[in-house]
This record gives C-alpha cells, structure tokens and sequence, in this order.
C-alpha cells in the first residue's frame, strides 16, 4: 500500500466512525481539541494526523485508535515511509495485547 492509498484509508475510516457515532465535525473536533476545519480536512484527506491527533480522534468518537488503521499485511508495509509502518505497527501491537488480555485497555 503506497502512502497516499494508506492516509485515504485512514481519513474514510475516520469519516466513517464519526458517522457512526453520529457525531458532527465540530463536535468530534471540539471532544479532540481541534477546530471543525482540521476534521474536515483530515476527513478529505487534505490533512493527514499525527499519530497523538489519531488517539485524539478515537477517544473522540470512542473507538479503540486500532479502529483507525487500515490493517496492513506486512508486504503492503513497505509501501509506507518508515515512520507510519513503525506507527501503524505500534499501535496495532498495543490493540493486539488488548485483544490477548480479553479486550482491557
């Protein structure tokens, strides 16, 4: 997966748990810390989140930042610069212990 294809992933996959939500730009940005406008561009992939805003995000709309990730197969990984395989990584081993401990955060 290149990195473009990766950040439009992750901004439908952020459109998609607000909608679930049923949350408004504005609200998840405020819950976030971020202006209605930064959603708004995250969500149409103008502006790609750091990792900390991704969390952000997810406590936001009350998902687990896993949520928020497409999952990679290690091959499609290598498409990605260096520092979003290691975040993506990260974060996916962290929802992984969860998953292993019976689902505790």
């Amino acid at each position: 997966m290149k990195e473009r294809e990766f950040n439009e992933a992750v901004s439908r996959l952020i459109r998609e748990a607000r909608m679930r939500a049923g949350m408004t730009q504005e609200y998840v940005g405020r819950r976030a810390g971020l202006s209605r406008g930064s959603i708004t561009n995250i969500e149409s992939g103008t502006q790609t989140p750091p990792l900390y805003r991704l969390a952000l995000i997810a406590a936001a709309v009350n998902v687990d930042p896993s949520d928020l990730l497409p999952r990679l197969q290690l091959d499609e990984a290598s498409g990605l610069a260096a520092r979003h395989a290691a975040d993506v990584a990260a974060v996916w081993a962290q929802a992984s212990k969860r998953m292993d401990a019976g689902g505790e955060g």
